[in-house]
């Protein structure tokens, strides 16, 4: 860089100023990179310290040299190591300091990897670290591997989080959409046969539409899901009193996650599941124009709390109509809906200005799940999986920044 002669610019003509922006940040990048190296280099230059396992006094090994990635590319420093004869092992005291004993990859160029990971698929994450900073910092392994450890990271410190206990809990009322979704897993062993987990999703409304959303994921069963979404709850200092309702599409396991972490908060059932059903059962029964009359009383009736006149006009069509498809038959459509009477409260909704249906729920299975985890070709462990998922969902709950300040502060 010393040697560097650069020409002056011509007073016309065009200027690439392309490269003369690549050249000058690769400097700066490289003078940025020398910096580091004597600052951290100096602030190792102490004694070895202490085993940071059993805490005996190492005994110092001298200087050996390592290879770091920060975001200024590859740093080469002189650590001094030390060894412990209690766990026979070599520690760099100066790796520790940085967050980079594992890896080699300092938190900084480790947030930056994480960042980019929970929006693409590791290769093209790679690729477009590439571009943007001017280097390629590491394979697209160790990329997975860096997204993984930190997604597992955030798993462990949400199971360590403390409640709300006696903080001020918040007193706005709030709905909790509870969804499910599908992505591939790995294929099975033994008959190469595709399996496919289920992610179960929650989106945490506030009713008055001040706060926004925020989202608990889980490749877990509905019980460890259930726990997460409480804990979620509890350590944001959301008071349970204040639940107004649970919404979903109507899976058992919705409805028991509910009885049992939140009982006697109102279910209700997704309006539009609810006139799905209805119109494809007057699609089995009459021509377009009849069946689309009959379906929008029924709705009528629905949000208006009119619930006798509802559920006459199904046992009425029992009586008297089949069709050809048990699943769409009047018989099972009053079935359904008697399954799920206490759910039909849209009327009481309404009058709270409360959502009757699903659809933010729906739309995160899109955006939180399906977008990075359902791409072409991909393949999943409940592990890998799960760990992109913590990613994601620390971003969109807009603590993502706070998390790796807490992890330089750990």
């Amino acid at each position: 860089m010393k040697n560097l002669r650069l020409e002056p610019l011509q007073s016309e003509g065009p200027i690439d100023a392309g490269a003369e922006e690549e050249l000058f940040r690769d400097l700066g990048r490289q003078a940025a990179a020398e910096v580091l190296s004597r600052r951290w280099e100096s602030a190792g230059a102490g004694s070895v310290g202490r085993c940071p396992d059993c805490g005996t006094q190492l005994r110092d090994l001298g200087l050996r040299g390592k290879r770091f990635q920060t975001l200024c590319g590859t740093v080469q420093l002189q650590r001094r190591m030390g060894y412990c004869n209690q766990c026979h092992a070599t520690t760099a005291t100066l790796d520790e300091r940085l967050g980079a004993n594992d890896t080699g990859i300092t938190p900084g160029l480790q947030r930056v990897i994480c960042r980019v990971a929970l929006e693409m698929a590791y290769e093209p994450t790679k690729a477009l670290l590439k571009d943007t900073l001017g280097f390629s910092p590491c394979s697209s392994r160790e990329i997975e591997r860096i997204a993984n450890r930190h997604g597992k990271e955030i798993e462990i410190r949400l199971e360590m989080s403390s409640p709300a206990g006696k903080r001020p809990r918040a007193k706005k009322v709030y709905c909790v959409a509870i969804d499910g979704t599908m992505i591939p897993g790995l294929p099975d062993p033994k008959d190469h046969r595709l399996i496919w987990h289920e992610v179960k999703l929650a989106t945490v409304i506030d009713a008055s539409d001040i706060d926004a959303p925020f989202y608990v994921a889980s490749t877990e069963k509905a019980e460890a899901f259930g726990l997460k979404l409480w804990r979620a709850l509890d350590t944001r200092g959301m008071d349970p009193k204040n639940l107004a309702q649970v919404i979903a599409d109507g899976a058992p396991w919705i409805w028991n996650l509910a009885d049992l972490h939140f009982p006697g908060v109102t279910q209700l059932l997704d309006f539009y599941h609810a006139a799905e059903h209805l119109h494809q059962t007057a699609a089995a029964l009459w021509p377009e124009g009849i069946a689309n009359a009959w379906w929008h009383r029924r709705l009528e009736q629905l949000k208006a709390g009119e619930l006798g006149n509802f559920f006459a006009a199904l046992k009425l069509i029992a009586k008297r109509r089949t069709t050809s498809d048990p699943a769409v038959s009047p018989e099972r459509l009053l079935q359904y809906f008697e399954e799920n009477r206490k759910r039909l409260g849209y009327a009481e909704a309404l009058n709270r200005n409360l959502p009757i249906g699903s659809g933010v729920v729906e739309s995160a299975g899109r955006h939180i799940v399906q977008q990075r985890l359902k791409q072409s070709g991909m393949r999943w462990s409940l592990a890998g999986a799960q760990a992109i998922l913590n990613l994601r969902t620390r971003h969109r709950n807009g603590q993502f920044e706070q998390y790796w300040e807490n992890y330089a502060a750990a």
